[in-house]
């Protein structure tokens, strides 16, 4: 498998297309916009659209949105709004910080050990387990205690990436663009003898969490199930979005939907997509447990989003829904030696594409496979881009 070594000539934020060579060819004046013409049919479709992204969960795969807003920027699309699920809170939630692409890369490269963000011992979750259960003995269990590792190093992480770069941990409301995460609220741990106390998705954002620090925002979204404690804000529980919204494309919906009828801008979803569920894995791949995990929610997740999109694409009412899916590479979640491999290809691949006039075929055909499961026949005219 590639190693970071193998493409230290390549950068996110240096080139605009693949260098001619391992000195590298940045295109400039004619050259780049002639390298920009062969994505003029998505650009005459975004023109005069709102566009927001939504970034799907992914693990450490996560670097692959690097990737997708890094061809965005150099395409000129502004992004109006950002909306994350699990990892994709962590890159939605940095960028709405103010870290730039350049920097975005640089973090990721950075990361050049699990240990960095999830404690010693990282590779090896047996030992983590068996640690785990004894302290779990000794103090008592709790949903902070619910995970094989700690949440502590994570958070560290975040705050410290946030301070280094935006020299602290904003609030939702000093975002922007405007950044929205889901998160599934458990409740308080103590529910009443009536079973009155509701758990449900929870979607953190400036309007309805203003407050909240993005660090604890993104802390619950990514809240992986057996992996990560869930984490606890205002005394309540909160594990990982991805577990109810694997790509957050119904948030942004019910958000386009809540606005004035009549004032409703037209609107395109640039959803990223990390989890292929449906691909039948290795056995060593799923050898750890954490990868194991990860697995399961992608194949939950990969039903919600063909639902999901079933529901929400609505081109000829002013709501689209571009379907990209980058990985073509597996990374696992403690596969930092990939990242560098990832968002390369993840480059190469989200620029395929988009290019040309196929930039809908994803979203049509998911919508069709969607359709078919439900026995609705073709996806038809709603399916197509107005």
């Amino acid at each position: 498998m590639s190693t970071e070594r193998e493409f230290d000539w390549f950068s996110l934020a240096r080139q605009p297309q693949d260098p001619l060579s391992k000195d590298g060819a940045t295109l400039i004046g004619e050259d780049l916009e002639r390298w920009k013409r062969q994505f003029s049919p998505l650009l005459r479709f975004l023109r005069r659209k709102r566009v927001v992204v939504a970034l799907s969960g992914g693990g450490m795969a996560m670097s692959c949105h690097v990737s997708v807003l890094r061809v965005l920027e150099l395409l000129g699309v502004p992004v109006d709004g950002i909306y994350g699920s699990s990892a994709g809170a962590v890159i939605g939630g940095l960028r709405a910080a103010g870290l730039t692409v350049a920097e975005l890369e640089q973090a990721m490269l950075d990361i050049t050990d699990p240990d960095e963000l999830f404690g010693f011992a990282a590779r090896h979750p047996a030992m983590r387990l068996v640690a785990g259960e004894m302290v779990r003995a000794f103090a008592g269990r709790s949903f902070e205690r619910a995970g094989i590792y700690g949440s502590a190093r994570l958070d560290e992480y975040l705050r410290n990436l946030l301070q280094r770069y935006v020299g602290c941990s904003p609030k939702l409301s000093e975002l922007s663009p405007p950044f929205s995460c889901v998160a599934f609220d458990m409740g308080t741990g103590n529910p009443d003898p009536q079973r009155r106390e509701k758990t449900a998705k929870r979607v953190f954002s400036s309007e309805a969490a203003p407050d909240l620090s993005l660090a604890d925002a993104i802390g619950a979204s990514m809240a992986m199930p057996g992996t990560l404690p869930p984490k606890k804000i205002d005394g309540r529980f909160y594990i990982d979005g991805a577990t109810v919204e694997h790509l957050p494309i119904a948030t942004a919906f019910h958000d386009w939907q809540s606005t004035r009828r009549f004032g409703r801008p037209r609107t395109v979803v640039i959803a990223v997509d990390l989890g292929y569920g449906g691909n039948a894995p290795r056995k060593e791949a799923l050898s750890h447990p954490m990868n194991l995990v990860s697995y399961s929610t992608r194949i939950q997740g990969r039903a919600i989003t063909d639902y999901s999109l079933l529901y929400c694409h609505r081109p000829r009412r002013g709501f689209s829904i571009i379907l990209l899916r980058p990985r073509t590479i597996s990374v696992g979640i403690c596969d930092v030696e990939k990242i560098p491999a990832a968002m390369r290809t993840a480059y190469e691949e989200t620029l395929r594409q988009l290019s040309g006039h196929g930039f809908f075929d994803l979203t049509v055909e998911h919508i069709r496979r969607a359709r078919t499961f439900l026995g609705h026949g073709d996806p038809g005219s709603e399916g197509q881009p107005a």
